[in-house]
């Protein structure tokens, strides 16, 4: 950077002591070129100075993110076996609900289904199958009205058949 801006110098410098503004359009064309470098010269070196401030910044996060994860997964014995155990619960009892919309089967976890405000929804179409804050399965009316509701028709007669 500081060759660039001893370079961009000393063109300035020789356009001040010919008078390059003086002669003619073309000057005054070249002295604005200068101008620019001149700026563009300083803004390079700005740019280079905030990179490398970025680059100390990564770097210093880099090394806390690995202490991190070295506290985290290497520690000293005790956060691995908590979580290496928690993988091997094999008596996790799953329950299996099939969704009345698209009617597709899924398993969840029985013990969402005692957990507060947990709503479970079918994983293939986003219907909710149980929501917790009304402590119930949720049930498609239309699997109700399959035509087998004769108890709201039953009269005398039909109990007369029973006798």
């Amino acid at each position: 950077m500081a060759e660039l801006r001893r370079r961009v110098s000393q063109l300035a410098n020789l356009a001040e002591r010919i008078d390059l503004r003086e002669r003619g359009r073309e000057g005054q064309i070249m002295a604005d070129v200068v101008d620019v470098l001149r700026e563009l010269a300083l803004d390079v070196e700005e740019v280079s100075q905030n990179q490398m401030e970025l680059e100390e910044y990564v770097e210093e996060i880099d090394s806390d993110l690995m202490s991190l994860e070295e506290d985290v997964y290497l520690g000293d014995g005790e956060e691995t076996d908590r979580f290496d155990d928690a993988g091997e619960d094999d008596n996790v009892a799953y329950l299996e609900l099939e969704c009345p919309v698209c009617e597709l089967e899924s398993s969840y976890n029985e013990a969402l289904f005692s957990r507060e405000g947990v709503q479970l929804t079918c994983p293939h179409c986003g219907n909710v199958v149980f929501d917790a804050d009304e402590d119930c399965l949720v049930i498609d009316d239309d699997e109700d009205d399959d035509g087998d509701d004769d108890d709201e028709n039953w009269d005398e007669d039909d109990a007369q058949l029973f006798d």
